[in-house]
């Protein structure tokens, strides 16, 4: 009797926790299906929602790095105009409070696909949009210029060793070597959304003390010269796990690290 108890606690634990990550899946899509219909049916307010009011939007063109702010963006929508532009959310990925995606854009005139990598962190007004990258190509061409995949794929993992080696050995160099200038780091705290200059977080690692922060790459997605990834940084002697999540860009044949945020997750002694 007392094992079927505890199966049924069990199986009851397993369904309410997928109940649960449905239940924040559709949350955050929902936040995304703000930023996709509101962009195509001409509806600002809805885009503007979407957003935190610190979003900013980053992209390379003529391998320049260009930003654009949300009040910029949201300004370029015209009330009631129908853009001929079709959305689709490819991939939804979260832990905790932060969560990541990536959304794909078609033009039909210009025949142009327009990936968008997003960072959204959970506030106290519900789930929004921080930081978007985007790449721009013509829809079924090819880049003769690309690198190959595991190429641009061994690049892009450079650039996060550098940052996930660099803060284990603080090593300044490497770790400035795969920051963005401009970069900053986020998280929720109480509800709102706190960040860490970039000064401030080499800061945590001038004074060469070797860290046990044991960093692996969960997974990496690019398009071009765009690219997320997940990262965990185990750290034993805190008893946590952080959760990263990374914006990268290509500028001028090198992967950055343009934005970051974070959460925490149950640590595990014996997790691998």
């Amino acid at each position: 009797m007392k094992k079927i108890a505890t199966l049924l606690a069990i199986t009851l634990f397993a369904f309410v926790s997928k109940s649960n990550a449905q239940s924040v899946i559709e949350n955050i899509n929902s936040t995304l299906e703000n930023y996709i219909d509101g962009t195509e049916k001409g509806e600002p307010d809805r885009v503007r929602k979407a957003f935190h009011e610190d979003f900013q939007l980053y992209l390379i063109s003529a391998d320049t790095l260009r930003i654009i702010s949300g009040s910029q963006y949201i300004s370029n929508i015209e009330k009631g105009r129908k853009y001929n532009r079709k959305g689709r959310v490819v991939s939804i990925d979260y832990e905790n409070n932060a969560a990541a995606a990536k959304v794909e854009v078609y033009f039909p005139e210009t025949n142009r696909l327009a990936t968008d990598y997003l960072l959204l962190l959970k506030t106290f007004d519900g789930w929004k949009i921080l930081h978007k990258i985007i790449n721009v190509t013509v829809k079924d061409e090819q880049d003769l210029t690309a690198l190959p995949r595991e190429n641009e794929i061994h690049n892009i993992e450079k650039t996060l060793l550098d940052y996930m080696e660099g803060t284990a050995k603080s090593d300044s160099d490497r770790i400035e070597s795969a920051f963005w200038d401009g970069l900053n780091l986020y998280s929720v705290k109480d509800g709102a959304v706190s960040k860490i200059t970039r000064e401030k977080y080499l800061g945590f690692f001038s004074n060469d003390k070797q860290y046990r922060r044991i960093g692996k790459i969960l997974s990496i997605d690019y398009e071009k010269d765009a690219a997320l990834a997940k990262l965990e940084i185990k750290m034993p002697e805190h008893d946590r796990i952080a959760i990263d999540y990374m914006l990268l860009l290509k500028i001028r044949g090198s992967w950055k690290v343009i934005h970051k945020s974070f959460t925490d997750k149950d640590f595990k002694l014996n997790s691998n």
